[in-house]
């Protein structure tokens, strides 16, 4: 299967800039899918923009080398509670999106790595200060940044 036979997607993710020499489009998804038929409305995207200007940027580390069982191999970002606290608050916000359509129990926040790229030896510190709508269809497209506050609300 190449890239061009994957299902298009529209997520909201955090870029990891710090990553991008393991991974060209290094990002942490938070929701995903979203948009109706994968194409977010103005208003969406607006709610998405207001959500994240109440979110301090905020200082993570990559480290890890691990595989899901059903193969991905990626990297975990830590403290990963305010990984999975921003899914939960994007969800709460748009509850016809469950994350990756409701087919885990628990989401992993995660940064997916490819197979042929040796991980960091060290674990990797980076720092999330915008958010992304990301959309993929054989290649990824940048359809919106949505810049964290300057302090928490």
């Amino acid at each position: 299967m190449t890239a061009t036979d994957l299902p298009a997607i529209t997520g909201i993710v955090l870029m990891v800039e710090e990553a991008r020499h393991l991974a060209p489009h290094a990002h942490i998804t938070l929701l995903a899918p979203f948009g109706r038929d994968n194409r977010p409305s103005r208003e969406e995207i607006a709610e998405v923009e207001r959500f994240f200007a109440d979110i301090t940027p905020f200082d993570f580390v990559l480290n890890g080398d691990s595989r899901f069982p059903e193969g991905a191999r990626y990297l975990s970002p830590e403290p990963a509670g305010i990984f999975t606290r921003l899914t939960h608050g994007l969800h709460q916000l748009f509850p016809e999106y469950p994350p990756y359509e409701g087919r885990f129990d628990l989401v992993v926040p995660h940064l997916t790595i490819p197979d042929d790229v040796p991980a960091p030896g060290e674990p990797l510190a980076a720092h999330a200060r915008e958010a992304a709508l990301l959309h993929f269809h054989g290649e990824f497209t940048e359809l919106a940044t949505f810049p964290f506050g300057t302090s928490a609300a």
